[in-house]
């Protein structure tokens, strides 16, 4: 069975919190496939133009590849509410990725009420959800 893809958006600041999330999802047969945190940082975007149309369109990309997308909620950023709404789209269009927002802040947004979105306080909680979805399609 092939491992399920995972994209996690955050903020740029939140890698360390990006990079353990993933190593627990590894642990659990999940592949992350957000290359942006490997992406140097971009900023100021107008004077690194051609790298961020290239992180742009990759990070789109994988967002809408994705088995899952989580959104990590506990600082507003901008790109992950893009990323977010390509995630809602494409699960519109395709039925894929499953979406879900985790944190603190899971009543920030509008979008985050999506009937695509569903949303959980904690990693731990995320964790149990996908154990759990996984044992119903075994």
């Amino acid at each position: 069975m092939d491992k399920k893809k995972v994209y996690i958006a955050a903020r740029f600041h939140e890698k360390e919190e990006v990079f353990r999330i993933s190593k627990l999802l590894s642990n659990l047969g999940y592949e992350v496939i957000s290359s942006w945190l490997s992406h140097k940082s971009v900023k100021p975007y107008h004077e690194n133009q051609e790298l961020s149309k290239i992180y742009s369109i990759e990070d789109i990309n994988l967002a809408t590849q994705s088995d899952y997308f989580l959104v990590l909620t506990s600082d507003a950023g901008t790109g992950m509410y893009v990323e977010l709404g390509a995630a809602i789209l494409s699960n519109i269009k395709i039925g894929k990725p499953i979406i879900y927002v985790v944190g603190d802040h899971i009543n920030r947004s509008m979008f985050y009420f999506h009937p695509s979105v569903n949303r959980v306080n904690s990693i731990k909680n995320l964790l149990e959800k996908l154990e759990s979805e996984n044992k119903k399609l075994k």
